[in-house]
């Protein structure tokens, strides 16, 4: 397919930094696909850590590629060579409804696998979804990497000039081919110190990027919580963390390279990282502004919301997930009612612009009715607020996932959170403003999380009738019986099992399950 297309354009950005190699026709030529636009891709450290890494490895030359929602097209942004004469494609799906885009677009350029087979350009895919279950990118990619890639990109990569790089890869620990029916193990980084960090970032000054411009920094992988809701603790476990010294030398690198004095940070639970206080006080001093992520109620107190606000942020992010104080400790989420009410008078003190809290609707071990008898006590203990709409709240139906105990529902499940979606509508209040997910796009979210080899086809048979929940819909009425069966009733044995060891025990997972089927 030639770079002018209808479908493939060549849309250069004017960036502070890209990396000028001269490429050799031995070299070997790797894709590097976001399936989202600019702006986001490059607040991707995958993204940024792809294109400065394999960039630096002798022999190798790597090009980027992101997707424009709005267009639909591809926009190759350092070449206009036909993307059929890479070696390989690495596509990074953090989330299963990327897998939709995926097959749209590898479609559209005539490489998805099951018309391409095992020619090249090699597709392999990465990231959260992938990892935790690879099975419905069967038809759609040529190979998963199963957990994190740091330890073994390079031999991925080299691997590509192999006589045979199929069966270099395919036996290779950490990858897995499709259909995926061998057992990989999940790669993971035991020494964040020591695992490589993009410190040169590239931007755009038009566009400005998703959180801002500044250093993207990971402070660390995981979660100590193991929420019973979240798949990214389970996959990611253990947890894993910088030491703050080197947090401090990536963001003074960083920003002495980007000359943007403000950090981005990345992280599950950002103040469970020993000595985390200290440095944020530290870059304080040194006229450092910084992003905070979303923080567990239990974790913020006066103290942190003034570092936070003298980081120059303005708006504090909590993540509560059920008010109903019993229940969420049982998920993981351990905190008090008192205490939250008093974090959201101090952010008010403090001046904040809004406060944003996380919630989930649908546990199926929590009435609901006593789920919404808890959220309007909530609601008539905020009569201290005088804003208009400071509390922001997001509400999304609990989407079952693989590693978690939850996995044992059917996809099904999603759809009864509609009638309490309703009742949440129908909250009229001046202090905060409700933003509701659609439960029909987490049931679809849930179709591919638990899906099997057989929902591949469900994805490009979407992707064909569009990116839209109409297509969904269309696809799904064409569904054979094994698909129809899981998302009804789920799985007794999850199919993932047989594809992916994740190193954590089965029994934990039923034994949870039971627990919270128990309440």
């Amino acid at each position: 397919m030639a770079i002018n297309s209808d479908f493939l354009v060549f849309k250069p950005r004017k960036e502070n930094y890209t990396i000028a190699k001269r490429g050799r026709p031995s070299d070997i030529k790797i894709g590097i696909m976001m399936t989202i636009p600019y702006r986001a891709a490059v607040s991707s450290l995958f993204f940024q850590m792809a294109y400065t890494y394999l960039n630096s490895l002798e022999g190798v030359h790597a090009y980027r590629y992101v997707f424009d929602i709005d267009s639909k097209r591809i926009e190759a942004l350092d070449t206009e060579m036909s993307i059929k004469k890479l070696d390989a494609i690495l596509i990074s799906l953090p989330f299963e409804l990327d897998y939709v885009t995926a097959a749209f677009i590898l479609h559209r350029l005539g490489i998805i696998h099951k018309d391409k087979g095992w020619s090249k350009p090699l597709i392999i895919a990465g990231g959260l979804a992938p990892t935790s279950n690879p099975l419905p990118l069967a038809e759609i990619v040529d190979f998963v990497v199963i957990g994190e890639a740091e330890n073994i990109i390079d031999k991925i990569v080299y691997s590509l000039a192999e006589q045979n790089p199929v069966k270099m890869l395919e036996d290779m620990p950490c990858v897995s081919a499709t259909p995926f029916s061998d057992v990989k193990r999940r790669c993971f980084v035991e020494d964040l110190d020591n695992s490589y960090h993009p410190l040169q970032q590239f931007y755009s000054p038009d566009e400005e990027p998703i959180y801002g411009y500044g250093i993207r920094v990971e402070v660390s992988r995981g979660c100590p919580y193991l929420c019973a809701f979240c798949m990214e603790s389970h996959v990611l476990y253990p947890f894993r963390y910088r030491d703050v010294s080197m947090i401090e030398k990536i963001v003074l690198r960083g920003i002495e390279f980007l000359k943007i004095p403000r950090a981005i940070f990345y992280s599950l639970s950002l103040f469970s990282v020993p000595g985390i206080d200290h440095l944020l006080g530290k870059l304080i001093s040194n006229g450092i502004k910084a992003s905070i992520p979303s923080i567990r109620v239990e974790h913020a107190n006066s103290n942190r919301l003034e570092l936070i606000k003298l980081l120059g942020q303005k708006t504090i992010t909590l993540a509560p997930e059920s008010l109903v104080t019993s229940h969420s400790c049982r998920i993981g989420k351990c905190y008090s009612i008192d205490h939250l009410i008093e974090v959201l008078e101090t952010s008010y003190r403090l001046g904040f612009d809004h406060v944003k809290l996380y919630l989930i609707t649908g546990f199926p071990d929590l009435n609901i009715d006593d789920e919404i008898q808890a959220f309007k006590d909530f609601m008539h203990r905020l009569s201290f607020i005088k804003k208009r709409k400071f509390i922001e709240i997001s509400m999304n139906p609990l989407v079952p996932k693989p590693w978690t105990p939850y996995q044992y529902l059917p996809p099904e499940h999603v759809l009864k959170t509609s009638k309490n979606i309703s009742i949440y509508k129908s909250f009229k209040s001046s202090v905060a403003d409700i933003s509701i997910l659609d439960p029909n796009w987490a049931f679809a979210q849930a179709v591919i999380a638990l899906g099997s080899r057989e929902t591949s086809k469900l994805i490009i048979e979407w992707a064909l009738h569009g990116l839209g929940l109409g297509g969904f819909k269309k696809a799904l009425s064409s569904l054979n019986q094994e698909c129809k069966r899981y998302i009804r009733h789920g799985w007794e044995a999850p199919p993932w099992y047989d594809a992916v060891d994740m190193g954590i025990p089965v029994k934990y997972l039923e034994l949870r399950a039971r627990f919270l089927r128990a309440l």
